[in-house]
């Protein structure tokens, strides 16, 4: 399609020039490394090389890092609406230092950095991909922030794999309260109902969804639910990083 081809290829031009933007910034204001502040880097090649992968034995379904490769506990007791979750690295050392900084110290230039490892990821598993999208925040916390981080990770990502980017193609429709602190059962609960997707965007399609940190899942998984309502026939999803589970109490 002649007009989707054309947009893609803006992106892509769109993200070069971003690119080159960072390089200039950088050259005035040197960066620094998120794991050791090394000046004038923004990811060394030691903190680099310490990033903890996430690789086999994981749960096909989810990508929970277990004992063996048999679908965990937690997505037989609540099937998750997603056909896919990986995730590239445990949310530990660099990369939970990288993905504060980028999400909270408006170090969106990290996104650049951090999106190959999804890639990486993406490029393993072998989905076929129509589209590219990112979990929303609501519009309170996004005037709060100014930006979207998952969406700093997931535009750079879908111009390196040549898909289209699609931020309005899930909008988040009731603002919940922070996952943090949360158990499993109370994540569910908190983002149920909490999305919407436009159908004339994902009819059809199969989608991928960028996020920075997966826990349960369960905001991917309900922002699958209201992507697969919407008329997706594939919906896919990749994090940067994994954080531990925390069980129901």
């Amino acid at each position: 399609m002649p007009s989707q081809t054309a947009a893609i290829q803006w992106q892509q031009f769109l993200n070069k020039f971003q690119n080159t933007l960072w390089k200039v910034l950088d050259w005035i204001f040197p960066p620094f490394c998120p794991g050791c502040n090394k000046t004038g880097i923004r990811l060394c090649e030691d903190c680099r090389s310490s990033i903890r992968r996430i690789s086999d034995p994981i749960c096909p379904v989810c990508g929970e890092p277990g004992n063996d490769s048999s679908i965990c506990q937690d997505c037989l007791n609540y099937p998750p609406e997603f056909d896919r979750l990986r995730s590239a690295a445990l949310f530990d050392g660099v990369i939970r230092e990288s993905l504060h900084r980028l999400k909270y110290n408006n170090d969106i230039g990290l996104g650049e950095i951090l999106a190959p490892f999804l890639v990486e990821v993406s490029a393993s598993q072998n989905w076929d991909i129509d589209l590219v999208t990112s979990v929303p925040l609501s519009n309170e916390r996004l005037r709060m922030r100014g930006y979207n981080q998952a969406e700093c990770l997931a535009k750079p990502f879908a111009a390196m794999i040549g898909k289209l980017y699609a931020p309005s193609a899930i909008l988040r429709i009731k603002n919940t309260k922070s996952q943090i602190d949360l158990s499993a059962g109370e994540r569910r609960e908190n983002v149920s109902g909490a999305f919407y997707a436009n159908s004339s965007q994902v009819v059809l399609k199969s989608v991928i969804i960028i996020d920075d940190v997966s826990t349960t899942g369960s905001t991917i998984s309900e922002c699958a639910r209201a992507l697969k309502l919407a008329g997706a026939k594939g919906v896919y999803a990749l994090t940067l990083a994994r954080a531990p589970i925390r069980t129901d109490r």
